[in-house]
This record gives structure tokens, C-alpha cells and sequence, in this order.
């Protein structure tokens, strides 16, 4: 069973360190957890994982940190690049390889990258970005245990999400949380921290746990499966919500509506930049958002509720 894997090295270092207090993972605390995760995986026999061969070497660190605890690895034969693009091809050229699973190590935007490479990916996502509204936060251990089980016993773990698209005069993007609209012009350093230069937002989760966008949708109660809620922002109401790590704001809310499947939001004429998972990256010009399925997730005590009682040792291939 082919399980494929990409770190992201870069994650976790964006501006945010310096205007919340988001932590900063460095190399070899990525290196850690991803040598945990192969060694969840391992458990089962049949796993074979292959990884994009990220520039910091991320991965090679974590697979000689795992040594002989760890699965069989192998690299994709791709020209990494250092960009968001390097998981993109990723994503793709697992796709066509027949990859059971592929687990991302990062952010939000590491999994939006996975996801528009690859549209009905079954993800693992492990997080080890800035506000972490998408990925899984447990141990790394138990989630490679529970990847192991959920692609050689078949148990039906991995359960649909709902994404957001956004077309603008500028191209296609997805985001896995929320499309935003900000007033700036300019991509700058991506992250978006400032209440005041929101405009309006489409966003699939409404958690009270989660950062971000997220944790104001939640201030307007849980969303149904399969929906999404319309943000506009600005007027005399506000909410509170934790904006990033360490950092809770009161933002004004004008008004929110739940929109289902395929509907289609027109973006505010003019406005400015569309952030994605909280990073500008398109201008808003022309600009339609439309309520998409999501990559596959896995759910965790799904995968593991096949199990049963613990027992010892690894099947067999």
C-alpha cells in the first residue's frame, strides 16, 4: 500500500511570528514528528510511503531519525523548486502513482496546495503551520498508526470536506478553510492579521476551537455538512474571536448567510486581494467564489474503531 508524503520546511515562519505570538517549528522538530509518523506507519507491514524530496531534507532527516522503525521510503523524481508548487506536483504525480493516502506536514496552505493538485486526495494532515484550522493535531505516532490501518483494512475513514473556489481575472484557486477579501493591493507578506482591512469571506468551518476566520464563523453557530458561510464584514457588530496564537480581536460582522453546494458568491467590486487560508494571493477583480467538495480527511477514531482490541505484532502481506 503506497502512502505518499510531503513535508514542507517552510511552514510555520511566515510574518505572523512577529505580529501574534505563533510559535516557530524549526528543521529538526519537523524532522522529530515526521520520524514519529513513519513509525506509526510502520506498524503495518504493507505500507510503503513515498516523499517529496523537499530541499531542507526534511524528510531524509526524519527517515534516518526512524531508522529501521520505520517504513520503506522512497522519493518522487521531481525538480523541487521550493515553492507551493513542489506540493501541487506533488499531490499530482501521487494521484497517477495510485497513492492510497498522502499525509501533509505544514499549514493550511500546505494543504491547499495537496488539494489543488490532487481534488479527491485522501489527506492526513498533519499540522505543523500557524493557525491550523484544517490539520490534525494529535501525535504523530497515533496518526500513523491510525493511516496504517484506515489503507490495509479498508475501514471507510476518510470522510468528505467542503472547499471554496475562487475565479478571478487573475486565475483559479481553492482554499480548504476560507476565501477572504481584504482592502490591500498588494500581496505583501501574505498574512493577513488586521480586522480592519476585511471586507467579506466565504469559510467551510465554524469550530469554537479552531484560529482565524474559523473562530468567527463559530461565533454564528456550526455549519451543516456540506455548507459554507458568507462573511461581511464591517458595521457596528462585533464578536470576539481568536485571531491568530495569542491574539483575540473583536471583529465587526455586518452580516453572515450558510450557503450550500454549488452555490456562487460575486465578489465586492474593487475591493482588493483574495487571501486564501490566510495568504493574499489573487486580486479580487471579477472575482466569483463557489462552494466545491473538499479533499477526503481522515477521521481518526474511524480508522481506529476497525481495530478492536489491541493486539501484537504486524499483519502480514
Amino acid at each position: 500500500m503506497l502512502v505518499g508524503l510531503v513535508a514542507n520546511p517552510t511552514s510555520s515562519k511566515d510574518i505572523r511570528r512577529l505580529t501574534t505570538l505563533a510559535r516557530v517549528i524549526d528543521i529538526e522538530e519537523k524532522a522529530n514528528l515526521v520520524a514519529r509518523l513513519l513509525v506509526g506507519l510502520a506498524t503495518e507491514k504493507k505500507i510503503e510511503v513515498t516523499a517529496l524530496d523537499d530541499r531542507a531534507g526534511l524528510v531524509r532527516r526524519a527517515v534516518a531519525l526512524a531508522g529501521g522503525s520505520g517504513p520503506p521510503v522512497d522519493y518522487l523524481p521531481l525538480d523541487v523548486e521550493g515553492t507551493e508548487s513542489d506540493t501541487r506536483r506533488a499531490a499530482s504525480a501521487l494521484a497517477e502513482m495510485g497513492a492510497t493516502a498522502l499525509v501533509t506536514v505544514g499549514g493550511d496552505g500546505t494543504v491547499r496546495a495537496a488539494a489543488e493538485g490532487w481534488r479527491s486526495v485522501p489527506l492526513v494532515p498533519i499540522g505543523a503551520g500557524t493557525n491550523n484550522a484544517f490539520a490534525l493535531t494529535e501525535e504523530p505516532t497515533v496518526v500513523g498508526l491510525a493511516v496504517a490501518l484506515a489503507v490495509t483494512r479498508g475501514s471507510g475513514a476518510f470522510t468528505p470536506t467542503t472547499a471554496v473556489e475562487v475565479e478571478t481575472t487573475e486565475g483559479w484557486a481553492l482554499a480548504v478553510i476560507d476565501a477572504v477579501v481584504v482592502r490591500s493591493r498588494w500581496v505583501g507578506a501574505g498574512a493577513i492579521w488586521e480586522p480592519a482591512e476585511l471586507v467579506e469571506g466565504v469559510v467551510t468551518s465554524s469550530r469554537r476551537t479552531a484560529v482565524g476566520i474559523a473562530s468567527v464563523s463559530a461565533c454564528f453557530g456550526p455549519l451543516e455538512p456540506g455548507h459554507a458561510r458568507h462573511l461581511l464584514f464591517g458595521g457596528g457588530r462585533s464578536v470576539r474571536a481568536v485571531f491568530g496564537p495569542g491574539l483575540v480581536l473583536d471583529i465587526p460582522v455586518e452580516g453572515h448567510e450558510d450557503l450550500p453546494l454549488g452555490a456562487e458568491v460575486s465578489l465586492v467590486e474593487g475591493a482588493g486581494m483574495v487571501a486564501l487560508d490566510g495568504e493574499r494571493r489573487l486580486p479580487s477583480e471579477d472575482g466569483v467564489v463557489r462552494v466545491v467538495e473538499g479533499p477526503l480527511v481522515i477521521d481518526l477514531e474511524k480508522a481506529f474503531r476497525v481495530f478492536g482490541p489491541f493486539s501484537a505484532g504486524r499483519s502480514e502481506g
